[in-house]
């Protein structure tokens, strides 16, 4: 049998999923548009129940098992959306089933799979988790479920291209993420079998970008940390990577701080909630990855299950980097009532006092304490007035 999925297996698999998933949606992000100089339609892969992309491969995986392999149960290894798929449809079906994460799993996505049912165990790193799940596959007699290396994985994913077919006929591109290659390999494939004109641009990140040229390259313990867990797979997969070196014509890689900006720019013009693998594809948007000639190009969001820890940080630093946040550093002789005179002049320019920290130990003047002002501000024009007051009051100040 060969590894590149047909027409025919895709539409197998579609009939087999029809029963159990909805069609995810498409729109028209229009803000988006007009900000990025593009016609973009969004696929909301994040719009099944579990926020995961990876229901579609999962599925038609557990799907084509016999009703006795079934019964024995399953296990799987994933750093979170995959775990997700195979713990929800598992508990649907009555399967019993056992997921491995790596420690450093995004805690939001491994206590929802617990709520789920599934048994869960941990392993050091996603890469040990997968051969420990194996092993625990033929020591007892379960079935192991591939998280994106297998056929059944990749014509699940390929379903979602047909949808796409079906519901905008004016596109000339897309754009999808990659992790181990499942997804991106079979909405590539099943795009290209049927609109060969279509540009298909896949989207890493600089995270797995490095760690594949260079698997040594980090220590147990001091790896760097990826916003993109969904996609923080070492290498792609044996079963995929002939699939996309066929059907995907480019790959690129995007740095944490775009995917981190695509984000908060779906949160905010689009008012959806999506985590950093999720938000991968329209990075390289952003970057301006696309070819000129690709002026309508369809953009596969995937994943919304990003911790709330980290939404709040992101948002926290857009804020900061957009000038909406001032800090402000002041030196004030150390004496009653001087702290009140800061914030009324802050109060008086429009300014909203978020945070407080004095400094006596390290002041620049002996009898003087130096505070450092966190402001919610309009723009940056807004904080160099409020600094400029706070000068012109004789509280020597400066932004920071």
């Amino acid at each position: 049998m060969s590894i590149f999925p047909t027409l025919a297996e895709i539409e197998v698999a579609k009939e087999r999923l029809a029963a159990h998933l909805p069609v995810t949606p498409v729109s028209y992000a229009a803000s988006i548009s007009e900000t990025l100089g593009k016609h973009i339609t969004i696929k909301w892969d994040n719009k099944f129940r579990t926020g995961s992309f990876k229901e579609r491969g999962a599925l038609n995986f557990l799907l084509s098992l016999d009703p006795a392999v079934r019964e024995r149960g399953v296990c799987t290894a994933s750093a979170g959306n995959h775990a997700l798929g195979v713990s929800f449809h598992a508990q649907r079906l009555g399967i019993p089933c056992e997921i491995v994460v790596p420690v450093n799993a995004p805690l939001v996505k491994i206590e929802r799979c617990r709520k789920l049912g599934a048994k869960i165990s941990y392993q050091s790193s996603l890469a040990e988790a997968m051969v420990y799940a194996q092993n625990l596959a033929r020591q007892s007699d379960i079935t192991y479920v591939p998280p994106f290396d297998h056929e059944f994985i990749v014509q699940g994913h390929g379903v979602g291209a047909l949808e796409l077919l079906h519901q905008v006929s004016d596109f000339d591109s897309i754009v999808i993420p990659i992790g181990g290659g499942g997804y991106a390999a079979g909405v590539a494939a099943t795009l290209k079998q049927k609109r060969p004109d279509i540009f298909v641009l896949g989207v890493i990140s600089e995270w797995a970008q490095r760690i594949r040229q260079n698997p040594d390259a980090y220590k147990p313990g001091f790896a760097p940390m990826t916003i993109a867990d969904g996609i923080a797979v070492k290498q792609i997969g044996k079963v995929t990577g002939p699939i996309i070196d066929r059907y995907v014509d480019k790959v690129v890689a995007t740095p944490e701080t775009s995917i981190a900006h695509a984000v908060m720019m779906l949160l905010e013009q689009e008012r959806s909630v999506v985590e950093g693998a999720g938000a991968a594809a329209l990075a390289a948007v952003m970057d301006g990855h696309l070819p000129d000639r690709c002026k309508k190009p369809v953009v596969f969001v995937c994943g919304s299950n990003i911790d709330n820890n980290l939404l709040s940080r992101l948002i926290e630093q857009d804020m900061c980097e957009r000038g909406r946040l001032l800090r402000v550093n002041v030196s004030l002789p150390d004496r009653p009532g001087m702290l009140h005179q800061i914030t009324g002049i802050i109060a008086d320019q429009g300014g909203n006092v978020l945070q407080v920290a004095h400094d006596r130990f390290y002041a620049r003047l002996p009898g003087y304490v130096d505070i450092t002002v966190v402001v919610e501000v309009r723009d940056r024009t807004h904080g160099a007035q409020i600094v400029k007051h706070l000068n012109e009051a004789g509280l020597p100040s400066q932004a920071v």
